[in-house]
């Protein structure tokens, strides 16, 4: 039997209802386009050295692009973290394929970091010439960077030995002079007005460190994630994307600690299921995740694509099929 309260509720239940309803059938404002800050003039998408396309991002009201090279003309180095695939390399690339010189740079020096990486990785070394037998320079990145006079990219900072690193500091403090002791034939090499320094990790991996006086040295950090709007727009499949974004969310909520795709995993999922169907890519996704967070993400996959076993060789082929 129904009292005032409940036919109360009741009603007011069915108006919520009905408001939802109107809700979702109404026609929606679209959202208005991002309004670049006239601070910098933006510099437009560019194409990458390998031929791939980077399409700009918004760095709170500035472009990405006319951001670092806004931060190189100040001698203001940029640290950019953030998960493997997020597109820090190929927005360092993108930022100065500009200034590319055919024969001699693309607009940039890169050198890749490991827990290895030594001083000499940097500056050069003597090399033993085939031909002649005697030793000669071979000059590393940095002083390429230098002579050059392009932005130096080193990628995976944080895995490098924090004393191998010491050789950037009189660079990056103002000082801008590099005494090369390795090859005391060199003189002092100054730094030009476009130099600087972009560093590039992803702070979560094992072994990643960054001193402190280091640290200090890069003007800006900045975070970099996975734009999901441009990986629809590059043909990856939305239910990959959903379960992308309810993992970070999760994350957020710290409900989930585990691997999350990122916009190099995506294109690579979104062009294995163009050649070889969507089974096969799922398969190879869950293969790709770490064993420690397979299961739980496994799980989130579950929902939207079904249950599949990760990527493994099966038996062997029948005679037939040869």
């Amino acid at each position: 039997m129904s009292t005032p309260f409940t036919t109360q509720m009741g009603q007011l239940g069915h108006d919520k209802l009905e408001e939802l309803k109107r809700q979702r059938t109404r026609p929606r404002t679209p959202s208005p386009p991002p309004v670049l800050s006239s601070a910098l003039p933006p510099i437009g998408a560019q194409i990458r050295p390998n031929g791939q396309l980077y399409q700009p991002r918004l760095l709170g009201e500035l472009e990405d692009l006319a951001f670092l090279r806004d931060a190189r003309s100040h001698r203001e180095h940029v640290l950019l973290v953030g998960p493997p695939g997020t597109g820090k390399t190929a927005l360092s690339e993108a930022a100065f394929v500009l200034d590319a010189v055919s024969g001699q740079h693309t607009g940039l020096e890169t050198i890749v970091g490991t827990a290895s990486t030594e001083v000499a990785d940097f500056v050069g070394t003597f090399v033993q010439n085939p031909a002649t037998d005697a030793f000669e320079w071979a000059p590393g990145p940095l002083i390429r960077s230098i002579q050059n006079d392009v932005p130096l990219l080193i990628d995976e900072i944080a895995l490098i030995d924090p004393r191998e690193l010491t050789v950037l500091y009189a660079l990056m403090d103002g000082r801008g002079e590099l005494h090369v002791t390795q090859n005391p034939l060199l003189p002092p090499l100054k730094v030009g007005p476009n130099w600087f320094v972009i560093g590039a990790c992803n702070p979560d991996v094992p072994g990643a460190h960054l001193s402190d006086a280091l640290l200090s040295r890069f003007h800006h950090h900045v975070e970099v994630t996975t734009d999901w709007d441009l990986a629809t727009d590059f043909g990856v499949p939305m239910d990959l994307i959903t379960v992308a974004k309810n993992l970070e969310s999760r994350k957020e909520q710290e409900t989930y600690e585990g691997w999350i795709p990122q916009l190099r995993d995506a294109l690579a999922f979104a062009e294995t299921s163009r050649r070889f169907g969507q089974a096969f890519a799922v398969a190879g996704l869950l293969r790709k995740c770490p064993s420690q967070d397979r299961s739980e993400f496994a799980a989130a996959m579950k929902e939207r694509f079904g249950d599949h076993d990760a990527l493994s060789l099966g038996v062997r082929v029948p005679a037939g099929r040869r």
